[in-house]
C-alpha cells in the first residue's frame, strides 16, 4: 500500500512538472507568435511602399490620369487564355493608394470574340467616378463604390486589335479619375469622415466658364472602317466628357453599326448625354446629315438621340477614313428657381 502511494505521488509530481513546462512552452510560443505578427506587419507595410508606384506626398491628389503601356503585346496576348488577366503594378493616384488595373486581352469567358476586358481595383471605402480607356477607345464614365476587394469595369470593353500600336507592338491602357470621394469610418468615435475633391470642383467650374461661348462640338472618329468591322450592333464609342454652352459633363455616344433598337440595316445611332436637369436646344449631326433642332430636358443617365440616324457609309470621309459627328446646342436655362428649406 505504501509503495502504491509513493508511485502515485511520484506520478502526480511528474504531472505537475510537465504542466509547468507546458505553461512555459505556451508562453514562449505566444511571444514568438507576437513577434512574427509584428514582422509580418512590417513586411506588409514595406511591400505596400515598394509595390505602389507614385509618391506619398500631397501631389498624388492631383494625379488624374494613369497610362499603362503593355510592351511586347503580341507575345503577352498570345500567352493569355480567355479569362486570364494581366495586372498593372499597384499605383497611387487621386489620393488613393493601392490602385491597379486588371486587363484581359481576350476578355472573360462570356465576352464577345475579339473583345478585351478592363477593370479598375481600388481599396474599400472609395466612391469614384472614372473613365477607362484602351488605346483611343473611351468608355462612358462609370461611377462605383468600393465596399470590398473587387474590381469594377467591363467584360465587353472593346475590340482589342484596332487599338494596338503595330509599329511598337504595344498597347496603352488607362484610367482618368474624374471624381473621388473617400469615406473613413471611426467606429469607436461614431464618426464618418468624407473627403470631397475640391480641386476637381474648382477646375470643372473654371472649365464651364471658359467654354461657355462654345456652341458647336465636332468629334472626329479616325479609322472608322475598322470600327465598323470590329464593333457589332449594340457596341458604342464614347467621347471624352467636355463642357460647352455653360453645361458641364457632356458626353457623345456613337454606335457605328446601330444600337440594339436600330431597325434599319447600315444605319448608325447617335446620342447625347448631359447631367440631370439640363435643358437644351440641340442639333445632332453625322457627316452632312443633321437632325434637329430638338428641345429636350435630361432627367436620367440615358442619352437623348436617334437609334436610326443615317446610313453611316454615305458619310465617311474616304480620303482619311474618318467620320465627323457632333452637336450644335444652346442652353435653355430654367426660368424657375426653387429653394427648399
Amino acid at each position: 500500500m505504501a509503495e502504491s502511494q509513493a508511485i502515485f505521488e511520484a506520478f502526480e509530481q511528474r504531472l505537475v512538472q510537465q504542466e509547468r513546462k507546458h505553461v512555459v512552452e505556451v508562453q514562449r510560443f505566444n511571444a514568438e507568435l507576437q513577434e512574427l505578427r509584428r514582422l509580418c506587419g512590417e513586411l506588409e507595410e514595406q511591400n505596400r511602399s515598394l509595390d505602389g508606384v507614385g509618391r506619398l506626398d500631397s501631389s498624388d491628389h492631383f494625379t488624374k490620369r494613369v497610362e499603362w503601356t503593355i510592351n511586347k503585346f503580341s507575345a503577352e496576348a498570345k500567352a493569355c487564355q480567355k479569362g486570364q488577366p494581366i495586372w498593372s503594378p499597384k499605383f497611387r493616384a487621386a489620393g488613393i493608394d493601392g490602385v491597379r488595373l486588371e486587363f484581359l486581352p481576350k476578355g472573360r469567358e462570356k465576352s464577345f470574340d475579339g473583345f478585351c476586358s478592363l477593370f479598375l481595383w481600388c481599396p474599400s471605402g472609395v466612391s469614384i467616378k472614372y473613365q477607362l480607356w484602351v488605346g483611343n477607345y473611351l468608355r462612358a464614365p462609370d461611377q462605383d463604390e468600393y465596399l470590398g476587394e473587387i474590381g469594377h469595369g467591363h467584360s465587353n470593353f472593346c475590340p482589342v486589335e484596332p487599338e494596338v500600336d503595330r509599329d511598337s507592338d504595344s498597347l496603352k491602357v488607362g484610367v482618368d479619375f474624374l471624381e473621388v470621394i473617400r469615406r473613413h469610418e471611426l467606429e469607436d468615435k461614431g464618426l464618418t469622415l468624407i473627403s470631397w475633391p475640391l480641386q476637381r470642383m474648382v477646375a470643372k467650374e473654371a472649365e464651364v466658364l471658359e467654354n461657355r461661348g462654345v456652341s458647336q462640338v465636332v468629334w472626329k472618329i479616325n479609322k472608322i472602317s475598322e470600327h465598323l468591322k470590329h464593333y457589332p450592333r449594340g457596341a458604342s464609342l464614347c467621347s471624352k466628357t467636355f463642357t460647352a454652352a455653360g453645361i458641364s459633363e457632356i458626353l457623345l455616344e456613337f454606335y457605328p453599326n446601330g444600337s440594339q433598337i436600330t431597325k434599319k440595316d447600315g444605319f448608325c445611332s447617335f446620342y447625347l448625354r448631359c447631367p440631370d436637369g439640363v435643358s437644351v436646344i440641340v442639333t445632332l449631326f453625322v457627316g452632312k446629315v443633321r437632325k434637329g433642332p430638338i428641345k429636350t430636358t435630361f432627367d436620367s443617365t440615358s442619352g437623348k438621340g436617334l437609334p436610326d440616324f443615317c446610313l453611316v457609309e454615305d458619310e465617311i470621309n474616304r480620303a482619311d477614313d474618318s467620320l465627323e459627328v457632333g452637336i450644335e446646342l444652346q442652353n435653355r436655362a430654367s426660368k424657375t428657381l426653387t429653394l427648399v428649406t
